[in-house]
């Protein structure tokens, strides 16, 4: 489920609990207490969070935007150098970018290494050409950006939040939650401020998520910027049936790829469909 769509449900539970939570069920001078107390913690630990999360999800993109650098000038490098040799690596590098969408982010460079190995080894095998010298040498350059890439990649794909730390930021925002309704005095400007507060943490927790699984503004680098390859190796744009159908993202192009799976969860092949949009 979208954040959106989170953020809108719980607005909706918020403002049904004014009407079932009763009024000024907290002392109103024990109350004011807790929720400063509670206020400030949650504030400087959320902060704290964000920060934490925000480097790592920036470098995250840093580094994919290098790696997709990396992809469409090691294509265009083999070009020059031997074009029968790079149809048979944009095939590959399809196959392997396709691969790469049946995973979040967060999971990319692990979960994509066995197919990753096999375009290394390929690259491995590329002849010799004396005429080429220093362009053999680009595109050794290129292909070792892209596994430094790879390996920064693999030390970022794990949550920067243990178990631990969100426990203890979902019970500070319970309690701030909390005494925000055990201190309401029925008056309607402050039940509105109430809902507004309440959902607006919510909405902060789902940020903070969003960036430790690396998935907030997926659209730009998360999809984007793999499309940028398939473009740049001349083959369609392609996305996974069931991102498109969840709205996770809207295809823009006239003419892309669908993968659906064929037989899952017995096999993780999937079906490529043409789609032509009017």
């Amino acid at each position: 489920m979208s954040t959106r769509n989170i953020f809108l449900i719980s607005v909706a539970i918020f403002t049904g609990l004014l009407f079932i939570v009763p009024r000024t069920f907290i002392p109103a001078e024990l109350g004011n207490t807790v929720l400063t107390v509670v206020a400030f913690l949650f504030g400087i630990i959320a902060g704290f969070y964000i920060v934490v999360t925000t480097t790592d999800y920036n470098s995250v993109k840093n580094i994919l935007a290098t790696e997709a650098a990396g992809w469409i000038s090691l294509h265009q490098n083999v070009v020059i150098y031997d074009r029968q040799f790079a149809g048979k690596l944009a095939l590959l590098i399809d196959a392997f970018i396709r691969h790469a969408f049946d995973f979040e982010i967060i999971d990319y460079a692990k979960s994509t290494n066995d197919k990753f190995k096999s375009v290394e080894a390929f690259m491995i095998e590329l002849p010799y050409n004396k005429y080429f010298d220093t362009l053999h040498g680009v595109i050794r350059e290129n292909m070792g950006s892209i596994i430094a890439a790879r390996q920064q990649l693999t030390v970022l794909g794990t949550k920067c939040l243990s178990a631990f730390q969100w426990i203890i930021l979902w019970a500070l925002a319970f309690s701030f939650i909390f005494s925000l309704y055990g201190l309401r005095t029925g008056e309607l400007f402050f039940d509105v401020v109430t809902v507004v507060i309440s959902s607006s943490a919510v909405l902060l927790l789902l940020l903070i998520r969003d960036l430790d699984l690396y998935v907030w503004n997926e659209k730009t680098f998360c999809f984007d910027i793999f499309e940028n390859i398939f473009k740049s190796i001349g083959q369609l744009p392609y996305y996974p049936a069931e991102a498109v159908e969840v709205g996770r993202v809207y295809p823009s192009e006239k003419e892309y790829r669908i993968g659906r799976y064929a037989d899952f969860p017995k096999s993780t092949e999937r079906k490529i469909e043409i789609i032509k949009s009017s």
